[in-house]
């Protein structure tokens, strides 16, 4: 499946989008995951509950969001793949952050949490016919299609390795 399926992507999407060089979002999901794992071979499990700066996420929090994010961009994927007529809500990354109690978990089992849901991913947009994966939504007040989703997927990703790599 390939970006020239998308259409009318809302700019609020632009600067994910612009971290996935691949034009396969198969092979997109497969490369950010293999740049995650190499990332997580390198941090030390007493780093799960390091925030750079007060107020900010912590590690295992920040991993949180990209795992949760992830959940809910397959979720509308496959809502509109299967034509789902109704909006699908947006939600609030702060209050789901908060509400994960992340910093209770072991950064390891947050990460292993990670790989698992990453083929998930693979394995539901691996599985969408070209049909169903072009169909129109609306999510969060956008219309969006499950392709974008799935090649959001790794820009996402992307954005927050680049973070942590910089700031943890």
């Amino acid at each position: 499946m390939s970006k020239e399926w998308l259409e009318n992507v809302p700019a609020y999407f632009d600067g994910y989008l612009k971290l996935v060089g691949e034009d396969n979002m198969i092979e997109a999901m497969i490369n950010s995951k293999a740049e995650f794992i190499a990332w997580s071979q390198d941090i030390s499990e007493d780093k799960g509950t390091f925030a750079y700066q007060e107020g900010k996420w912590t590690v295992n929090e920040l991993l949180q969001h990209i795992i949760d994010t992830e959940r809910i961009f397959q979720y509308r994927s496959l809502s509109i793949a299967r034509g789902e007529m109704n909006e699908l809500p947006g939600f609030d990354h702060n209050s789901y952050v908060k509400n994960s109690k992340a910093n209770s978990r072991k950064l390891s089992d947050v990460i292993s949490e990670f790989d698992r849901l990453r083929d998930s991913s693979i394995a539901l947009y691996g599985s969408m016919n070209e049909t169903n994966i072009k169909y129109k939504g609306m999510a969060n007040g956008f219309v969006v299609q499950p392709v974008l989703y799935g090649f959001l997927i790794s820009g996402h990703l992307r954005h927050h390795l680049s973070v942590l790599k910089s700031r943890y």
